[in-house]
């Protein structure tokens, strides 16, 4: 019994808050949590470490390892399970591709039964969501390719839905898979009891590639051999989705209801469903309405003030501002396709950055200087280097930092600072088991990120 977590996709859909080099399944939601880590979280209620594998984009590596490393109430050997099963997509392909590699990775793979699930989404509560794990992995035991059904609570044109037909044990058989239908055909679907694809599949090895054989046998023909060989040919493997490959084909997919509040964080309005309770008016951070109605507000950091609009959501981020219509969510994907057409960079990153080693976050930044909010992940360091056109003040506002300059080291506590000149080398390490925060101040002719020199690397 293996379950998959799939961690790429492009962070388009909850632009300003997630974007291309960090999407939103990294983005803390609930409790400084990211809604990967709380599907990990989930996933080990059911599931040892050890038979959990995340499959990810290259580009990926860094933020899967770093929010693993700081999982809550985990402990050191489940997370050093975690990072083992890591798999790297050498190109980034759909979701079909993707499983194959990783039951590859598997050497009985024909026998297990495998669990896809993504990495985006919420449920509760844990126990209704380990009761249907168990319900499915009897009936992927008899054959049957099982995905997960959402009874649907709103008109949502950004879901596919399912039309199910006969019972059989705990769920029915499908009888037809609706991919984003028209608002028109999701009225007929909702008369006709048609669910929600909650994109969760659980299937045993040897009918899965029984199916893809049949169904989709150009991937097929890519699964032959071994592990080496189909990850050196994964360039070549179309790109497919496991609903497109085998789901809307095969006559084994067999539709079992989660009934457990779900939510995939497709959109804002979805967001905005998920942590409504009736309000008239919803603000994740610091916001007050007046004479306002059925406005959203999500901003951690700054307060928001809403008067005398309608239908309105309004979305900070660190370096950005979204406001939309209530109604238009499902067209922020589109949106940062034209932002990307313009070159305007905030769709790539934001004003912070993540590194292996931790973040940064712009601050001010003028001709002559720049100011820094920077977080070291516990034991962690920051490559030795030099700048040649700027020099550094370092001041500890959180932990404590080890501090290399040229032949010295020294030990900066909470509310100390030190002073780096331009062209030594200098290197920061976090000794301690908690973040290290450090506000750094660059004064120099030039300050942009090529300005550096590295000795050693990560």
């Amino acid at each position: 019994m293996k379950a998959i977590v799939l961690g790429g996709g492009k962070g388009t859909r909850l632009w300003p808050l997630s974007r291309e080099n960090y999407p939103k399944q990294f983005v803390e939601f609930i409790k400084k949590e990211s809604l990967f880590q709380l599907t990990v979280k989930r996933l080990l209620k059911y599931f040892e470490a050890k038979d959990i594998i995340v499959v990810t984009s290259l580009s990926y590596k860094f933020h899967i390892i770093n929010q693993i490393d700081n999982l809550l109430n985990i402990n050191r050997k489940t997370k050093a399970h975690l990072k083992k099963n890591i798999i790297l997509e050498p190109y980034p392909k759909s979701t079909a591709p993707a499983v194959v590699l990783a039951m590859k990775s598997q050497k009985k793979f024909r026998e297990e039964i495998f669990f896809v699930f993504p990495s985006d989404h919420i449920i509760k509560p844990v126990s209704k969501f380990i009761e249907t794990l168990k319900k499915a992995q009897v009936l992927a035991d008899n054959g049957y390719v099982v995905v997960f059904g959402i009874r649907p609570y709103s008109a949502n044109p950004g879901y596919g839905y399912i039309l199910k037909g006969k019972k059989i044990l705990w769920g029915y058989k499908v009888f037809e898979f609706v991919e984003k239908p028209s608002k028109y055909k999701i009225k007929w679907l909702l008369k006709k009891n048609a669910y929600w694809n909650a994109g969760v599949f659980v299937f045993k090895g040897e009918v899965f590639f029984d199916e893809l054989k049949q169904y989709a046998p150009d991937i097929f023909k890519y699964t032959l051999g071994s592990y080496h060989d189909v990850f050196s040919n994964f360039i070549k493997c179309p790109s497919r989705s496991i609903d497109y490959a085998i789901m809307q084909k095969t006559q084994r997919a067999v539709l079992l209801e989660l009934k457990a509040k779900w939510s995939d964080m497709g959109s804002w309005e979805s967001v905005w469903d998920y942590f409504s309770s009736g309000e008239n008016n919803i603000s994740i951070g610091n916001a007050e309405f007046f004479d306002s109605e059925r406005c959203f507000s999500f901003s951690p950091e700054k307060f928001v003030g809403m008067l005398g609009v309608r239908d309105i959501l309004l979305i900070e981020s660190s370096d950005s501002i979204l406001i939309m219509k209530r109604g238009e969510s499902d067209r922020v994907k589109d949106f940062t396709v034209y932002l990307r057409k313009k070159k305007i960079p905030h769709v790539k990153e934001s004003a912070t950055v993540y590194r292996p080693w931790g973040y940064y976050t712009i601050l001010i930044e003028r001709n002559n200087y720049k100011v820094k909010e920077i977080g070291i992940y516990p034991k962690k360091f920051i490559s030795l280097q030099r700048h040649r056109y700027r020099s550094e003040h370092w001041n500890i506002v959180e932990g404590k930092a080890e501090v290399t300059l040229g032949e010295k080291k020294f030990l900066i506590k909470k509310n100390e600072s030190i002073y780096v000149p331009k062209g030594i080398r200098h290197k920061v390490y976090n000794p301690t088991s908690k973040m290290t925060i450090v506000i750094e101040v660059q004064i120099g002719s030039y300050l942009g990120e090529d300005d550096i020199k590295r000795f050693d690397t990560y």
